[in-house]
């Protein structure tokens, strides 16, 4: 949903800041954030750990017993087993955050992805008394609206970029009112303009009448 027209106008514009601030964290600041609270939750004692370990496994070899008999080096063994590499803790982390967005991301949208059979309600119930419930209870969100791309291709050696000037599109998740649909038109002034990059054909996303094609 990143790969979006750098669109400088309207909500296009924020999710243009959006997306830099999302960029920067995902190839920047995700993994090195992960690592430091991995550390901090113990992943970093692991070392600590191992060190331990061995050097209760050298003296009970050293006093002569056996160090798998021995019940400290035997819970140690558990505690280094159980604990995992950091690397492993931190593709754990990775794969929950790869469900939760299977789960409820869908189109640039937060949504509950209901899971029951077909005509099965799901009602909450912890002993009180049973109340109305919907999918998405307690759920508020803004839409982030259509995806945009320009389009760019090649004639004559020159490039050619076909690019919005402007856009317009459902509020609140209301749809398409008295019969009109939103489509692409051909700017009605300044529709071709020329720079280095080449020649750009302006078009708007905006209403029309019923019967008029795109």
């Amino acid at each position: 949903m990143l790969d979006q027209a750098d669109l400088d106008f309207g909500i296009y514009r924020i999710m243009n800041q959006k997306r830099e601030e999302i960029t920067d964290f995902l190839e920047n600041r995700l993994l090195s954030r992960v690592t430091e609270i991995l550390a901090q939750g113990g992943a970093g004692e692991e070392k600590e750990l191992k060190e331990k370990l061995k050097r209760l496994e050298a003296a009970a070899i050293e006093f002569g017993n056996d160090p798998n008999a021995e019940p400290k080096i035997i819970a140690l063994r558990k505690q280094v087993k159980a604990g995992g590499s950091p690397d492993a803790l931190a593709n754990e982390v990775f794969s929950h955050l790869s469900d939760f967005f299977r789960r409820y991301y869908h189109q640039g949208d937060f949504i509950s992805l209901r899971r029951y059979k077909k005509d099965v309600y799901a009602i909450p119930y912890e002993g009180e008394e049973v109340k109305l419930y919907w999918a998405n209870h307690d759920q508020y969100y803004i839409k982030t609206s259509e995806y945009f791309q320009n389009y760019r291709f090649k004639a004559d050696g020159k490039a050619v970029t076909f690019s919005l000037r402007d856009a317009s599109t459902e509020k609140d998740n209301n749809k398409a009112q008295d019969g009109k649909n939103r489509m692409f038109k051909v700017c009605d002034e300044d529709f071709i303009t020329e720079d280095e990059d080449g020649l750009k054909i302006w078009f708007t996303y905006e209403a029309q009448a019923k019967g008029i094609k795109q």
